[in-house]
């Protein structure tokens, strides 16, 4: 099927490699100092010291290949392997075989070396070689196994920024690459190795991996060469595949707006602030002005740079942002943004009125009162992958985020960013939810809007006939967003439910905070109203992985009744347009935003 896509590699094989704007990535597997550098594990392994210089010449390709996905706007990801300090993720298999097998020599992972301990964490050997460095704006995937896949969040990091296409390099060939390659492709992304920008210690092996990855006309997926893709960037305008939705491309607090400008120095972050203190209104409470100004200083004398002299700055680099009044300014939310880069202006009373002169808005829910009508979009968070700490709740059991943004894109970068970050105590992180209780949804390398979606209208005695109308019409006018109805009834009911038992919060509050004897709800409606919602929050999960005939999404109106159903399952994303809301069960965040960004394009 023919891919949407402003650039192609003609020259691929077994056929042409699209590169679909805003979908296409490139990881760069292991370059590390350890495996490409002399005295690290590879030169260690490597049983020649003419095969093992070949392995360290792959820099070169690899640099012009990452020089040119920066230059496009791709996704760039980059892959360290190694353990935690105390080996307790290192299989006996990959320690106890290697000490067994190699008359070489007697070192094995985690023991001393030349560059400190082999492939642990932390240890010199381990990081990316200098040439390498990754930008701040950059991803640095840490992971125990071979595959990329194993036992990380790659899936997650890749659907989260809307990736459906990925060109790989890096060592080794037969190794690491090939696993992550076999692997994403199991996921359902379209794959392509470059070439020349990966290698191995054995060169009859590396042959024939090189060969596999695009043999059977291309089973597992295609294989080109840095100088193909360097040619392809090089006729091509930057950032062409980086997405900039047309009604943000002249927002000034559009976060890729910002970020352009940052980095080419057109934009200060003590100019931004000074202008929107000039500019902030009644519905805005700004924080200490010369604190402010003061912060905005330290983030305008980063003078760091790439190895090509260009600013190397954070995705949330002096992007500003507010908060409602439930949040503390201590929030961990707040901090891990602030650690990003981003800048905390203050609290809002008027969402509409930070977002004129702010890039988000953090709230808990979404309500009518505050329609997104009047923004441009908003994002409910699953419930648990965010940190909700300083946050002043409607009940103990809500725990989602909102994210106003004057752009589903600008959501995106934001809960993807987020998601990653570490919180700050054993305790608070026992609360997010782990990445591997999000199921895995394979990926479309279509994208939605060529695969389309199928969906399901929200039905109840309060959403009038006509609001199936205007869905349908949605998914079937001129709009990109291209849709299959299916039956609701089932996930409609289970919705209606969610919001239903939402009406016996407070049941839960008597459980935590007071004593049966002193209220009108017993222990026991408690328990049974909570086992109640867990079920119904299952059966609403199940509804959307159950065969060709369940929905993508959930498309609702916006009202009091759908957003306290999404408050109460907590499973769910949630996605707002124009007073529709699409809804989607846990895990199905990437698919959400593919929608909602395609409908605003």
């Amino acid at each position: 099927m023919t891919v949407d896509a402003p650039l192609c590699i003609e020259t691929a094989r077994p056929a042409a490699f699209p590169l679909p704007a805003g979908r296409t990535a490139l990881i760069i597997i292991d370059m590390q100092r350890d495996f490409v550098q002399e005295k690290g594990y590879g030169e260690i392994q490597c049983p020649s010291a003419e095969v093992f210089a070949q392995v360290s010449g792959l820099i070169k390709p690899c640099l012009d290949s990452l020089r040119a996905a920066r230059k496009l706007g791709m996704t760039i990801v980059h892959t360290r392997e190694g353990h935690v300090e105390d080996l307790s993720d290192c299989p006996p298999t990959k320690t106890d075989r290697q000490r067994g097998a190699n008359k070489r020599h007697f070192l094995t992972i985690g023991e001393e070396g030349p560059m400190g301990r082999l492939l642990v964490r932390g240890a010199y050997g381990h990081d990316i070689v200098d040439d390498l460095t990754p930008r701040k704006d950059e991803v640095i995937l840490d992971k125990p196994g071979k595959g990329s896949f194993f036992n990380t969040d790659l899936h997650e990091i890749l659907v989260a920024r809307g990736v459906t296409h990925i060109f790989f390099c890096g060592v080794t060939a037969e190794c690491c690459v090939a696993s992550t390659f076999r692997e994403a492709n199991d996921h359902g992304f379209e794959c392509c190795v470059l070439a020349d920008c990966i290698g191995g210690f054995n060169d009859l092996i590396v042959t024939a991996t090189k060969d596999m990855f695009c043999a059977y006309d291309g089973l597992l997926g295609y294989s080109t060469t840095s100088k193909d893709l360097v040619a392809a960037a090089q006729k091509a305008d930057t950032g062409l595949l980086g997405v900039i939705e047309p009604f943000c491309a002249n927002n000034s607090y559009a976060v890729q707006t910002l970020h352009s400008k940052y980095v080419a120095g057109t934009q200060t972050v003590t100019s931004m602030v000074n202008s929107i203190i000039q500019s902030a209104t009644d519905g805005v409470e700004l924080s200490d002005k010369e604190q402010l100004l003061k912060t905005a200083l330290v983030l305008d004398d980063d003078s760091s740079v790439d190895i090509d002299g260009v600013r190397n700055l954070a995705a949330l680099y002096g992007v500003p942002f507010y908060t409602t009044s439930e949040f503390s300014p201590t929030a961990l939310i707040i901090e891990q943004m602030k650690s990003q880069g981003a800048l905390y202006m203050g609290t809002t009373t008027s969402p509409k009125d930070a977002l004129s002169v702010g890039s988000f808005v953090l709230t808990t829910v979404i309500t009518p009162s505050s329609s997104p009508e009047q923004f441009v979009s908003a994002f409910t968070t699953t419930k648990n992958s965010l940190s909700t700490s300083g946050i002043t709740l409607s009940s103990p059991t809500a725990s989602t985020i909102t994210i106003l943004a004057h752009s589903i894109l600008d959501a995106r970068i934001l809960w993807s960013t987020l998601v990653r970050l570490p919180v700050a105590s054993d305790t608070e992180a026992a609360l997010i939810q782990h990445y591997r209780e999000r199921p895995i949804i394979y990926v479309d390398y279509r994208g939605a809007e060529n695969a389309g979606v199928r969906y399901a209208v929200y039905s109840s005695s309060d959403v009038p006939e006509s609001f199936q109308d205007t869905v349908d019409k949605l998914f079937t006018s001129a709009s990109r967003l291209k849709g299959r109805k299916v039956p609701a009834e089932v996930v409609s009911s289970t919705f209606a439910s969610a919001a239903k038992l939402a009406a016996c919060a407070e049941s839960v509050i008597t459980l935590e905070k007071a004593s049966p004897t002193t209220t009108t709800t017993s222990a026991m409606d408690t328990i049974k109203n909570m086992h109640a919602l867990s079920l119904t929050t299952a059966l609403f999960n199940k509804a959307f992985d159950s065969g060709i005939e369940s929905p993508d999404m959930l498309v609702a109106p916006l009202s009091d009744e759908v957003t306290t159903a999404i408050e109460a399952l907590g499973a769910c994303a949630a996605v707002v347009k124009n007073g529709i809301v699409f809804v989607a069960a846990k895990g199905y965040d990437a698919r959400v935003f593919d929608a909602g960004v395609v409908v605003q394009m």
